[in-house]
């Protein structure tokens, strides 16, 4: 197995410092990180997806949002900006592979990128359906329908056992109305 020395020294805010406490115990299964824009909600589920991925190798993880287009815009590009602050390049930690959208890091493990919009063509998310995955992030929650949120809940199942860890779903959000609202 490949392995690579990166760097943590990663400043993180106290509400940051409290959900990565959350994101690795052993009781919470999601986590809502919301706030207004520029409180790090992004930046915390990347360096999560991506220090949990290098943790655990030849796991699968997924970032989601409504629209793969905005993913790449916004989420993906924070992603490639705490690569960077570990020290990881597309030369010496990953593989970007854009037209599957999935990285794959140096100790075999994944990142899916994958869109979340609900289409007419598959209301029930039939394209997640054979979707192993060990955690997962969906950024702006409340974009999304709370069964496309049930049904990447439902996936988290890939590894688990082996590295004797529980489903963790973790969401961000801005301050909105609508179902996640409600719930």
């Amino acid at each position: 197995m490949k392995t690579k020395k990166i760097n943590l020294n990663i400043q993180l805010t106290t509400k940051q410092l409290k959900a990565f406490e959350y994101l690795n115990d052993k009781v919470t299964t999601e986590l809502l990180f919301g706030g207004a824009a520029g409180s790090s909600k992004s930046f915390t589920g990347c360096l999560w997806i991506l220090t949990s991925a290098i943790k655990y190798p030849k796991t699968r993880w997924l970032i989601g949002r409504k629209n793969i287009t905005t993913l790449k815009l916004t989420t993906l590009k924070t992603f490639f900006e705490v690569a960077e602050l570990l020290k990881l390049d597309s030369t010496n930690g990953y593989k970007y592979n854009q037209s599957s959208n999935t990285i794959t890091l140096f100790n075999g493990s994944e990142i899916v990128l994958k869109d979340l919009d609900t289409y007419p063509s598959d209301p029930n998310f039939d394209s997640l359906g054979s979707l192993e995955i060990t955690g997962a992030f969906i950024d702006e929650i409340p974009q999304i329908t709370e069964k496309a949120k049930s049904i990447v809940a439902s996936r988290i199942r890939f590894k688990l056992d082996e590295y004797k860890l529980i489903p963790k779903l973790y969401m961000s959000c801005n301050p909105s109305k609508g179902w996640l609202y409600e719930k």
